[in-house]
């Protein structure tokens, strides 16, 4: 008998509501790791305290007073203070603030300390991370936590494997609420960035292997739905991040107040269920029954009577020989067509990461409240989640794909353009680009499962995130540029990246409405053959 075909049975009910809230707050805590960095390590507006003009009580200096365009150079691209540069003092009048007592035409390096525009404590004022010259250091931060998150995926993927996919889930989400706790104690720069390598490789893996679990839990034809549902709680949990950080704007409580709640995921131990595959896989029968017996009794449904001996079959797809990594291998690079899909597949993943994980970044650097932008830049991901089915049906894979990039990218040059005082409509154009991205983020997901053969479509499907990882891990470095060649050159990259994303979009074959491959012979055809539509071919 096929799970399936219980689950049919014992139907939809309370069992996949409740599921559906535990997993969407699990998927909602995966996002926390992969964001807090933006605050925790985030670089702020600051400038050279100007002993004789600002004020020795702390409280009573402000950012930008009156009289600094002549005690300090400002940045021509931004129109902001330099942070670590004034202008040298007249030593005649030591103790004057008068535009005459100081040299325009010569600067020198902050030795009194800084003036905030706002009071926040991050690692970079705790440890002295300051100037312009150090903010590698900070952007270094998150290109750490992408890496983590390049090797966690596969190391999570094994323990799911060996262990279950419930174990993994909790272990990884336990742990990394664990290790960011040790992390908010951290004594220096090296401790911290450990920590936050540790804490991504770990948390990593949360995201997909709830998914899974959460998915099997439906029928196939409430699987579209259903993911939509727990899509939309992801975002949440980047919301949340900037909520907190806004409230409490010290690294330390950020780290601890957005990670405690993360140990009660240990009862998931037993709210939960193991995946039922899985444990078919493993051979323990039993157990499967005694989860459909659970889901049955819940939704209040009959269930067939099953011996305890039954096999439950299931449709993965587990031949020993041929699911092997090293056979794949030789069969993409045996197969010109499909290994040059591959590579162009993967050109696109790493577009569409960098500027996706590039305009969530930036959204601190647009003009007013940084928290709130960061928070709608995460925001229209949930229409985004509901907006990609609309696209997809409507569009072809290539072109809806291709559309989003390019809007993504027409955006990011317009918001350029448009000048610094109309702050509402840039941030509408950069949230337009933010919704792009995010809708081509889904569709690549899709266009990648459809055009790989059924037996090596979980591996490129991994092999093309992994590699697109890549993307994210630049993400975060894009920051610099802005300090060497101005602000516009950020969103200028963005630009370019995703134009030429969408041109290797093109040349990609389409793929909607047709039967899934199922042989490598079958993939080669796509784009040649008028395959027949799935819709009409059911074999």
């Amino acid at each position: 008998m096929n799970i399936d075909s219980v689950l049919v049975t014992v139907g939809m009910g309370r069992y996949q509501f409740a599921g559906c809230v535990l997993f969407g707050l699990m998927i909602m805590y995966s996002n926390v790791s992969p964001v807090t960095y933006v605050f925790t390590a985030g670089d702020l507006k600051y400038r050279c305290a100007v002993p004789g003009c600002d004020s020795p009580d702390l409280a009573e200096r402000t950012y930008e007073p009156e009289w600094l365009r002549f005690t300090t150079p400002y940045r021509e691209d931004t129109g902001l203070p330099r942070k670590c540069q004034r202008y040298s003092r007249n030593p005649v009048n030591g103790s004057r603030c008068a535009p005459g007592d100081f040299d325009s035409n010569t600067v020198e390096l902050c030795s009194g300390g800084w003036v905030f525009e706002d009071i926040e404590n991050t690692i970079g004022t705790e440890f002295g991370l300051m100037c312009e010259e150090k903010k590698w250091k900070l952007s270094m931060v998150g290109t750490v936590n992408n890496f983590g998150q390049f090797i966690g995926i596969p190391v999570s993927g094994i323990i799911a494997d060996k262990f279950g996919r419930k174990f993994a889930m909790v272990f990884c989400a336990v742990t990394s609420a664990i290790l960011a706790i040790i992390q908010s104690f951290s004594v220096n720069y090296q401790m911290f960035l450990v920590l936050e390598l540790f804490s991504s490789i770990v948390s990593s893996g949360v995201y997909t292997v709830t998914f899974v679990l959460a998915i099997e839990l439906v029928l196939p034809n409430h699987r579209v739905l259903y993911y939509s549902i727990l899509e939309c709680f992801y975002p949440i949990g980047a919301i949340l991040v900037a909520f907190i950080a806004s409230l409490v704007k010290d690294w330390r409580l950020l780290l601890q107040i957005a990670n405690i709640p993360g140990l009660l995921f240990l009862s998931y131990f037993w709210l939960t269920e193991e995946s039922m595959r899985w444990l078919e896989m493993q051979g323990k029968h039993d157990r499967v029954i005694g989860v459909l017996k659970r889901i049955a009794g819940i939704n209040k449904k009959s269930l067939p009577v099953l011996r305890p001996n039954t096999q439950i079959e299931t449709s993965n797809y587990d031949d020993d020989n041929d699911a092997k990594y090293v056979n794949i291998l030789k069969d993409v690079i045996g197969s010109p067509t499909i290994l040059f899909r591959l590579i162009r597949c993967s050109l696109v993943w790493i577009a569409i990461t960098l500027v996706y994980y590039g305009l969530t970044i930036s959204a601190t650097d647009i003009a007013g409240d940084k928290y709130l932008n960061f928070a709608l830049a995460s925001f229209v991901e949930i229409p985004a989640c509901l907006l990609n089915w609309l696209v997809m049906e409507g569009m072809s894979r290539r072109m809806s794909l291709s559309c989003m990039l390019i809007l993504s990218g027409f955006t990011s040059v317009l918001y350029n353009l448009v000048p610094d005082s109309s702050l509402l409509i840039r941030l509408s154009i950069f949230l337009i680009s933010k919704l792009a991205i995010s809708v081509a983020f889904s569709v690549i997901y899709m266009l990648t499962v459809e055009i790989f053969p059924t037996r090596m479509r979980a591996t490129l499907l991994s092999v093309c995130s992994m590699i697109g990882r890549i993307g994210s891990m630049l993400a975060p470095q894009t920051t610099l540029l802005a300090e060497y060649f101005g602000n516009y050159v950020t969103m200028l990259v963005f630009s370019v990246t995703a134009l030429v994303a969408a041109a290797i979009t093109m040349t990609l074959p389409e793929s909607k409405n047709i039967k899934l491959p199922d042989t490598i012979v079958e993939a080669e055809r796509i784009g040649i053959d008028r395959l027949i539509p799935e819709n009409i071919e059911n074999s």
